[in-house]
């Protein structure tokens, strides 16, 4: 049975076409981006690191919130009355006043961060989720070491070695990462 080199010719030109056009650099955006979705679910609902353990609680010197001055925002003052009488850490009254929630620790306090992790492309061959600004990379480096400190029994400082990881991509998600850039790329390899 002869081979037909035609079919073989033809995938090779969408290959090449495809690698020129700038198209599989567009599937590892894309494909990436599925990543950083699903990332951000883990760190920002779910509280949770890279191996899927819990971020814990709020931690710090504790004291009653007392009688907070009355407002006019209806909004502001049902926040005040929610808090008044509570056993809190300072971060907890401060995020419990902006109407966050403080039962257990949230990276998450105006979006800031979350906003700051980007897909970044840096050739055809690879992309990379990384923070747009320093001020968030440092945050986020801060975070991770302080988890790994209050873990380890430790004061709750940003600063040590070998801190928790938590802004990377858990094996879970590097297979779905996978599944998505697959598929689009067969999407960009299929012929017309």
């Amino acid at each position: 049975m002869p081979f037909d080199t035609t079919i073989m010719t033809k995938r090779i030109e969408g290959l090449k076409e495809a690698y020129e056009n700038g198209r599989f650099g567009d599937a590892l955006v894309g494909a990436l981006n599925t990543g950083n979705g699903i990332m951000q679910q883990r760190v920002f609902q779910e509280t949770q690191d890279v191996k899927g353990q819990s971020f814990g609680v709020y931690i710090g010197k504790k004291r009653k919130v007392k009688e907070l001055p009355a407002t006019k925002n209806r909004t502001q003052a049902k926040r005040n009355k929610s808090v008044e009488g509570q056993e809190l850490t300072s971060y907890q009254r401060k995020r419990a006043l902006k109407g966050r929630q403080i039962a257990k620790k949230d990276l998450e306090f105006d979006g800031g961060l979350r906003r700051a992790i980007e897909t970044q492309i840096e050739n055809e061959k690879s992309a990379v989720l990384e923070f747009n600004n320093d001020l968030a990379a440092k945050i986020a480096t801060g975070q991770e070491q302080q988890i790994e400190n209050i873990r380890n029994g430790k004061s709750g400082t940003t600063k040590g070695t070998g801190a928790t990881k938590i802004f990377a991509l858990n094996e879970s998600e590097k297979e779905k990462v996978v599944e998505q850039g697959s598929e689009l790329i067969k999407q960009i390899l299929k012929p017309k």
